[in-house]
């Protein structure tokens, strides 16, 4: 499903993963987080194929999504910034393996995550195709501003995600939470914040 990246391969793996990406869609290659976590999205036979990073919020100096969107002069942002803030980038899913459902594993990923360092709220610049879509799927992802343009042709929106509101939701959602409930850690974060959730 996904792995940790700890090592320096797999770092490299990841690098390369995105690298792609970013010369895939013409955009700007950013490292100034300095302690992100970083996920392997693996597909079938271990072929890694996707990629997804998260980060404490802590200065805009140290925010890859500050480079695209300045988060930190936003009055939306300011009435969160004293809580746990993460930052959600480098998401990718290489092209030959998208619209094959990978994206549902991506996110539980992220529910994992949101569990695991009891996240209040996720901020991320996502593309206007990314919004759409995650509004389709009926998740409470608030713009905080007006689009803006990542590249010529590619369009950004900052949002703001309340962590609570998105687990709970996700889990609400058949296809979400099947895949959630094969994964074995996922499976023992759910035992130990069953009373806070009311997932039901």
């Amino acid at each position: 499903m996904f792995e940790r990246v700890h090592s320096p391969e797999e770092h490299l793996v990841f690098e390369q993963l995105w690298g792609d990406f970013c010369e895939e869609r013409n955009l700007v290659f950013i490292e100034r987080c300095l302690q992100p976590e970083r996920f392997l999205l693996v597909g079938e036979g271990g072929k890694y194929i996707g990629t997804v990073e998260c980060a404490r919020y802590s200065s805009p100096e140290e925010s890859n999504s500050e480079f695209f969107y300045p988060f930190s002069k936003n009055a939306a942002f300011m009435e969160i910034q004293h809580k746990k803030v993460y930052e959600i980038g480098k998401l990718s899913i290489n092209r030959q393996y998208r619209g094959r459902g990978h994206f549902k594993r991506l996110a539980a990923i992220l529910f994992i995550h949101a569990l695991e360092t009891r996240a209040d709220w996720y901020v991320a610049a996502v593309t206007k195709r990314m919004y759409m879509y995650l509004r389709f799927l009926g998740f409470r992802i608030e713009p905080i501003d007006e689009v803006f343009s990542f590249t010529g042709q590619l369009t950004g929106v900052p949002v703001r995600i309340n962590a609570s509101q998105a687990i709970r939701h996700m889990y609400s959602l058949k296809e979400f939470r099947d895949v959630i409930l094969t994964d074995t850690r996922a499976q023992q974060l759910l035992k130990e914040n069953s009373r806070g959730l009311l997932l039901g």
